[in-house]
């Protein structure tokens, strides 16, 4: 059976000019000999929507406007709040495959849900970065039994939290829990291929998409938005970043080589990449208020409940970083969630609110009122384009208090007002340039002066992925589109169950 098998790896959020850097300099040569024997595309994935819109793409094979997921905090019209994605509800590409009898294994891919194998494995949330049910699971027996008789991965035995670029100490246990993680990785997923033999083996890395939110500024120190960040560390972990993808490579290969790599279709991809960032920008909901776009609900308009919620969110701002961190390391990520909740959209007025922001890890988010889809919407459809338009222009126009620029474009996610009404992304998304990051930045025009929030974190996301594939039909071009990367898979695996042959890179 080993003749047939189509291994897919993923290694999340890593950055393609890195890794064709690191190819080019002898670091990744199994992926170096991989793009010898095959090919490299460029993957354009729904990043420009959000970096979570690119896994439920890639897993159901349907655009975001479809799927409906752009982020682990997810708007809900019908109760005028938020909700956490639960991670259950897309219907992932390789159930099918199942039905028709096709082993398959699936490791630690995000936001992916368990569809109940039978055979072959399937594990959840083993080291993901992002972790919705917060426990490994694994199934079905066999394949239990081998994650059971493993250590936890290093994120959950030794989680870290590192306060900012200066933390030193705790970025090297990003980095070392990483370095560690990969290899358990690699060594779980080998253990796995070589007693199951799935037909199809789908695994993700999330270790280099963890790291690198922490560690960017260590691989691009000199780049502008860096200027205030002292080198921090020692040569350990100014190299770290390189290390933690060469290790990947390694980990590659040995899980090459338990799939009988000579013989084996073979598929590795990133669906999006990073570069450098400090924080995220937060003036949004505040400027759309200040230009009448939103109103909030004054103190009479609230209910007991609603007072209290906005009591305890201005609480929550106003503390002291020392209180803040003793509050995140007292209580379980599942408890500060729940707290959180009522607390990320403020008591609008909507009765007066036509567009409003939602809270986002990168981009900005713009919702609008709408009637018939919003349960309190006021704009009518007839007034959805003319408002996006005036939204778009005012965007086009923002600039700091120096006159450079905030926005780098704005996206538009529905074609028209009829597609919007059953759509739950945000209208408009807005691309901030790095300007819109500053430590204290002044909106020209404008009362607002406020920093970016999340400084601690030194990369976000970029928007191009890549995929290397050796014995495997990829479409003409220079690029794939996420959505059609399952095709690609599912298509090599068919061709191997029918006994096809390698096919074409």
């Amino acid at each position: 059976m080993t003749h047939r098998h189509v291994l897919a790896v993923g290694i999340d959020a890593a950055e393609s000019t890195i890794v064709r850097r690191l190819m080019d300099e002898g670091r990744m040569p199994v992926l170096a000999s991989l793009v010898r024997e095959g090919a490299w595309r460029r993957v354009d994935s729904p990043s420009d929507i959000g970096s979570g819109s690119v896994w439920p793409t890639f897993i159901t094979g349907t655009e975001p406007i479809r799927h409906g997921v752009y982020a682990e905090w997810a708007w809900q019209p019908e109760t005028m709040g938020v909700k956490r994605y639960s991670g259950h509800g897309l219907a992932p590409f390789w159930a099918p495959l199942v039905s028709e009898g096709v082993s398959v294994g699936v490791f630690d891919v995000p936001f992916a849900p368990a569809v109940g194998l039978r055979d072959g494995f399937e594990v959840r949330e083993w080291g993901p970065h992002d972790a919705f049910d917060g426990r490994a699971t694994a199934g079905p027996g066999p394949a239990a039994a081998i994650v059971d008789a493993h250590a936890a991965h290093p994120f959950y035995a030794s989680p870290v939290d590192p306060a900012g670029p200066h933390d030193v100490q705790k970025l090297e246990q990003v980095l070392s829990t990483s370095l560690a993680g990969v290899e358990a990785r690699g060594a779980m997923i080998s253990t796995l291929v070589r007693q199951i033999a799935p037909t199809l083996t789908l695994a993700v890395f999330n270790e280099i998409h963890h790291a690198s939110h922490y560690l960017w500024h260590t691989l691009q120190p000199d780049h502008p938005l860096y200027a205030g960040v002292e080198p921090a560390g020692g040569e350990t972990l100014r190299s770290g970043l390189v290390r933690l993808y060469a290790e990947v490579d390694r980990q590659i290969g040995r899980l090459l080589e338990h799939a009988n790599a000579d013989d084996a279709a073979v598929v590795v991809f990133s669906l999006h990449g990073m570069r450098p960032a400090t924080g995220v920008a937060a003036f949004l909901a505040p400027w759309l208020i200040e230009k009448g776009f939103a109103r909030l609900a004054g103190w009479g308009q609230k209910t007991w409940k609603e007072r209290a919620v906005g009591a305890f969110g201005a609480l929550k701002r106003h503390s002291p970083a020392m209180l803040k961190s003793w509050y995140y390391r007292a209580l379980p990520p599942a408890a500060t969630r729940q707290l959180a909740q009522p607390t990320m959209v403020p008591a609008y007025d909507w009765t007066r609110t036509r567009a409003f922001s939602l809270p986002t890890d990168q981009h900005g988010w713009i919702r609008i009122n709408l009637r018939g889809r919003e349960a309190r919407g006021i704009v009518a459809e007839a007034g959805y384009d003319g408002l996006i338009k005036e939204l778009e222009t005012a965007m086009s126009s923002l600039a700091d208090a120096d006159g450079r620029p905030l926005v780098q474009r704005t996206v538009r996610t529905a074609a028209s007002v009829r597609e919007a009404l059953t759509s739950v992304l945000p209208d408009l998304v807005v691309h901030w340039t790095d300007a819109a990051l500053s430590p204290a930045l002044r909106i020209g025009g404008s009362g607002i002066e406020m920093s970016s929030i999340g400084r601690k974190f030194t990369s976000q996301h970029a928007l191009e992925g890549f995929c290397i594939a050796r014995g495997v039909d990829l479409p003409p071009g220079d690029g794939v589109r996420d959505a059609e990367l399952h095709a690609v898979i599912a298509g090599a695996l068919r061709r191997r169950v029918r006994g096809e042959g390698a096919g074409l890179a």
